[in-house]
């Protein structure tokens, strides 16, 4: 017989973990809460882990999203940058360097919201990644969806994708990617504000006249420091 501690240990446990739904109401939810969110506004957090680096970079700052239009990243000091992300097009921008970079992508077929995979319909992702699902206590109140690519093109760059989802909101407060190479970017939102306008600076982002622009994208390069 087991000790009455012991016991009663094991059956605090018990009633703490859950059962995960079925993997299709945890697509349909998610889904769902997606296509009620025309606006988002939340602080982030980015570590970014390197292969052939020790130490993680971290940074910090506020991601807008705008539906299908567009997401927008402005980071914090120390770090000179923001980030819009359309459809269409990559823009890098450094206001105290006044420069930036423009990559452009034509338009996306079918896009919903592909913006680093964030608020892509599970359903869609499904095509092209095997979905396993699982409760985590790495991250509380969350279930975990651990994504591994099926296609040839997808898994010569990324080895998997990691969404942590809200029990009660069913959307997303952690994202990863990691790459093929073993680089792994997270992303940790913070409190959302959901339908809340947007700043006029953040809405109507315009690079200023004059700013020389170089064809590429290199944030997801290795950057220096």
């Amino acid at each position: 017989m087991l000790p009455k501690a012991l016991a009663l240990l094991l059956c605090v446990l018990s009633l703490g973990a859950q059962t995960p739904p079925p993997l299709r109401e945890v697509v349909e939810r998610f889904d769902a809460a997606q296509a009620q969110v025309q606006t988002l506004q939340c602080p982030f957090t980015l570590t970014l882990r390197r292969a052939l680096l020790k130490t993680p970079s971290t940074t910090r700052g506020t991601l807008y999203l705008q539906g299908s239009d567009f997401a927008h990243f402005a980071f914090q000091p120390p770090e000179d940058l923001i980030l819009h992300l359309t459809p269409k097009a990559l823009i890098s921008y450094s206001p105290e360097a006044k420069e930036g970079e423009l990559m452009k992508i034509g338009f996306i077929k079918n896009s919903d919201r592909k913006f680093l995979g964030l608020g892509q319909k599970l359903s869609y992702l499904a095509d092209y990644f095997q979905i396993a699902l699982s409760e985590t206590r790495d991250v509380p109140n969350t279930w975990h969806l651990a994504l591994a690519p099926r296609t040839l093109s997808l898994r010569k760059r990324l080895l998997a994708l990691n969404l942590w989802v809200d029990k009660e909101t069913w959307l997303p407060r952690q994202i990863q990617w990691i790459e093929r190479s073993g680089d792994s970017w997270l992303l940790e939102l913070g409190s959302l504000r959901i339908n809340q306008p947007l700043p006029a600076s953040v809405k109507d982002f315009r690079l200023p006249e004059g700013i020389p622009l170089r064809s590429e994208f290199s944030f997801f390069a290795t950057r220096k420091k």
